[in-house]
C-alpha cells in the first residue's frame, strides 16, 4: 500500500502499553525463534541485529502494542539470506507505542546486545532501516561500550519525515511513535551526543528516479548535515522506502558495508558526495562505492 494512502487510512484509537521488546535468532536454523543465550561460545562470533522501522496498524491497533517480525527479517528473506553467509542474523523488534527515543533508551535493546556480547559475539552489527535506523544509532550514542561495532542506517529520517506531522492514518497508541519522527521532533533530539568514532557507521541513502526522496523520506534527511560533518559516509541506492530492504540492489549494498570496514570520510569527499548525492553537476567519482573486504 502507498505510504499516502496509508497516512489517510481512517485512524483508529487503541489503548497504549508498556513498551514491549523481543529478540529473535533469524539464522543458523530453519525457522525465527526467540534468542535464548547458549551455554557454550557461539561457532560465529559475528553477529546482525536487524531493527524496523514504523509498521501502520490503522485497523487493527491492538497488532502496535506487540513486537512483531518484518517479512525482511525472516529467515526466507533475500536480505536474511545474504547476510547469513557471513553472520549470525537476529531480529529485534518492540511496541509502537511510545517515541523512537525512548525505544533506543530503553532497557529492551540494551540488555539483548549485553547478552549477545556475553555469548562470545565480539563484532556486533545493527542494520536498522527508517526510524530503525535512528533507533540503532541512539543506542550506539548513548551505549558506546555496549559492544555494538557498527550501525548500518537504511532509508532512515535523521532530520525527520513531513509526512510524520498529518494527523490521521494511524491509531491513537501509536501516535507517540509517529509524532517523533517529525522534522521538529528529530531537530530536537540531534546532536544530543557525540558518536563514538570507534563504531563504525554509515548510511544507506535511498532514491527513486526523478525525486529528491526515496519516496517517504527527503534524501537530505537520510544523510543530514549533522552526519556530514562527522564524516559519516553515504552509499547510494536506486530504491524505495517501502522496497529498502527487499530489492537485490540495496541487499549487496547492506551486505557489502556489514563486511568491510567503514572509514570516516574527509571533508572533500564529503563535498564531492553532497555534488553527487544532491544532484549539482559534477563528475560521478567512486566515492558512493560500496565497500572491500
Amino acid at each position: 500500500m502507498a505510504p499516502t494512502i496509508l497516512f489517510l487510512a481512517l485512524a483508529t484509537a487503541a489503548p497504549a502499553t508498556e513498551l514491549q521488546t523481543e529478540l529473535w535468532q533469524v539464522t543458523p536454523g530453519a525457522a525465527a525463534k526467540r534468542w535464548a543465550a547458549p551455554a557454550q561460545p557461539v561457532a560465529n562470533t559475528r553477529a546482525v541485529v536487524l531493527i524496523p522501522g514504523l509498521h501502520f496498524h490503522p485497523l487493527r491497533p491492538v497488532k502496535a502494542v506487540k513486537p512483531e517480525l518484518r517479512h525482511w527479517q525472516q529467515p526466507k528473506s533475500e536480505l536474511v539470506k545474504t547476510l547469513a553467509k557471513d553472520f549470525d542474523v537476529f531480529a529485534f523488534a518492540y511496541s509502537q507505542t511510545v517515541s523512537l527515543d525512548d525505544i533506543a533508551q530503553s532497557p529492551g535493546l540494551r540488555t539483548f546486545v549485553a547478552d549477545l556480547r556475553k555469548a562470545g559475539y565480539t563484532e556486533i552489527i545493527l542494520v536498522g532501516h527508517s526510524a530503525g535506523g535512528i533507533i540503532g544509532r541512539q543506542f550506539a550514542e548513548l551505549n558506546p561500550d555496549a559492544g555494538v561495532t557498527k550501525v548500518i542506517a537504511v532509508a532512515s529520517p535523521f532530520a525527520g519525515a513531513e509526512l510524520a506531522t498529518l494527523n490521521v492514518g494511524y491509531p491513537k497508541a501509536q501516535a507517540p511513535f509517529v509524532k517523533s519522527l517529525t522534522p521538529e521532533a528529530r531537530k530536537a533530539a540531534a546532536g544530543a551526543s557525540a558518536f563514538n568514532k570507534e563504531i563504525e557507521f554509515a548510511c544507506v541513502v535511498c532514491k527513486v528516479k526523478r525525486l529528491e526522496s526515496d519516496g517517504v523520506v527527503n534524501l537530505r534527511s537520510q544523510w543530514p548535515e549533522e552526519l556530514q560533518k562527522l564524516g559519516v559516509p553515504a552509499v547510494l541506492a536506486a530504491v524505495s522506502h517501502t522496497e529498502a530492504m527487499d530489492e537485490a540492489e540495496s541487499t549487496k549494498t547492506i551486505h557489502a558495508l556489514a563486511t568491510g570496514k567503514l572509514a570516516r570520510w574527509s571533508d572533500e569527499e564529503v563535498t564531492n558526495a553532497r555534488k553527487v548525492l544532491f544532484g549539482e553537476t559534477v563528475t560521478r567519482t567512486n566515492l558512493l562505492r560500496r565497500p572491500t573486504k
